[in-house]
């Protein structure tokens, strides 16, 4: 809890902050966007893993790896005389 308050403060402070005058080099901001990109991954593994332990949970078949793939030739009987 204590980590919670010092984080929003700390938000607060930075964001009505008007004296700020930083430089941002081109590292800073490839920083920045990896750490966006990273966000958004995790946030989309995240909702996959959960949606995956939900739909187990009420008994739903999921789509596995071999649906996916919407190739039906192995289930097919190829050799026709």
């Amino acid at each position: 809890m204590r980590i919670l308050i010092l984080l929003c403060r700390s938000l607060l402070q930075i964001a009505f902050f008007r004296g700020l005058f930083a430089y941002l080099d081109p590292g800073s901001g490839s920083l920045i966007v990896q750490i966006l990109i990273a966000i958004i991954v995790g946030i989309a593994a995240t909702f996959r893993l959960w949606k995956a332990r939900l739909l187990s949970l009420f008994g739903i078949k999921g789509e596995t790896e071999d649906d996916a793939d919407g190739d039906d030739t192995e289930n097919h009987d190829v050799n026709q005389e």
